[in-house]
């Protein structure tokens, strides 16, 4: 366990390869946004799909996954849901977006005037809280972070079909746009007849405080952002009047099926060639 929530639930860690402290790390996330079930739904898919094939055995990095990252957003979108409600809860019981309450990756760029960059206001679904690090969620991500030090990073959201990676801050080009760009046409690769686009993140908007950009900054991680899955056409549905639909599929059987074998593939490129160095 690496921590706990706002409401005391715990927040799980888990080490599923690569025993050698001193290997690589790949940190994967899901669910910092409670209602974005398709992220965790997809992370779940990778691992199993990992397990099946044999790689997990193989893998000499360590895989160290939260799948869980705001588990009473994710409590309180579930028991909506379950009494007929709608929406859910995006952000986590102090009403704090997670992913707009790390440390600003570039100081000289830690303000905008969109609101979905991260708002001061309370009220706000992007609201970052009073300071960065605020929230014990956030803190428990850092810390196994820190701890780790990964040298890739994968956050599963939902939705766009994008993969995206820093800057969210900054529309400037990224030092190591080359790598990122790279990995980017791997995960492409996995299924080509997948819709993903691959993008940095600023140019599909504004993130302050967000979690690839201090993960990139803070350890050199190459860190990405995987939306999930396109809104349904059954939105046209009654159903679809309830936002949580907007995120989430109503089979999602598809968007898992154009995912993983894109993040496997990316998994695959990313790994250091055997008997490679790894800088501390």
């Amino acid at each position: 366990m690496a921590g706990r929530s706002v409401e005391g639930r715990p927040l799980w860690r888990f080490d599923l390869a690569g025993r050698d402290p001193n290997a690589p790390a790949v940190l994967m996330t899901a669910l910092i946004h409670g209602n974005e079930v398709v992220g965790s739904l997809a992370l779940h898919e990778v691992i199993v799909r990992l397990q099946v094939s044999g790689e997990l055995a193989r893998e000499s990095r360590r895989i160290v996954v939260m799948p869980i990252a705001n588990p009473d957003g994710f409590a309180a979108t579930m028991d909506r849901l379950g009494h007929g409600l709608v929406f859910g809860r995006r952000r986590n019981a102090a009403g704090v977006d997670l992913n707009r309450n790390f440390p600003p990756a570039r100081p000289d760029r830690a303000s905008s005037a969109s609101p979905l960059a991260g708002s001061a206001w309370r009220r706000s679904p992007w609201f970052r809280g009073p300071h960065p690090l605020s929230e014990p969620e956030a803190r428990a991500i850092a810390e196994v972070a820190g701890a780790v030090r990964p040298s890739l990073a994968l956050g599963f959201h939902s939705f766009g079909e994008l993969l995206l990676h820093p800057w969210a801050c900054d529309a400037a080009v990224h030092p190591r746009q080359a790598q990122y760009q790279a990995l980017g046409e791997a995960f492409r690769r996995g299924a080509p007849a997948a819709r993903f686009e691959v993008r940095q993140a600023a140019r599909w908007y504004r993130i302050i405080g967000n979690l690839d950009d201090w993960l990139d900054a803070s350890f050199g991680t190459l860190a990405f952002t995987v939306e999930v899955s396109r809104p349904d056409r059954q939105l046209l549905h009654p159903r679809g009047t309830n936002p949580f639909w907007w995120a989430n599929p109503f089979d999602p059987r598809r968007a898992l099926e154009d995912v993983a074998p894109c993040v496997l593939a990316l998994l695959a490129a990313s790994r250091p060639a055997r008997g490679a160095i790894t800088a501390a």
